[in-house]
């Protein structure tokens, strides 16, 4: 089951759920199954912040982040 704040990518060409999910870092390349259009997703700035990893050292409290995040 994917996290709560999970995102919903799609094809560019026929709409199709691609995956649901994070994406962290880096970018992905998926041809989609139904119309064959290449879709390139790249991570959000965003998603940096992010630490999925229970009692990480690098996880950032909400209350710690500075206003304008």
């Amino acid at each position: 089951m994917p996290p709560l704040c999970a995102k919903e990518f799609r094809c560019t060409g026929c709409r199709k759920l691609l995956f649901k999910g994070i994406l962290v870092e880096g970018s992905i390349e998926l041809k989609c199954k139904s119309c064959a259009t290449m879709n390139v997703i790249h991570a959000s700035e965003h998603n940096a912040l992010l630490c999925l990893i229970p009692k990480c050292p690098n996880r950032i409290a909400w209350n710690d982040l500075p206003p304008n995040v």
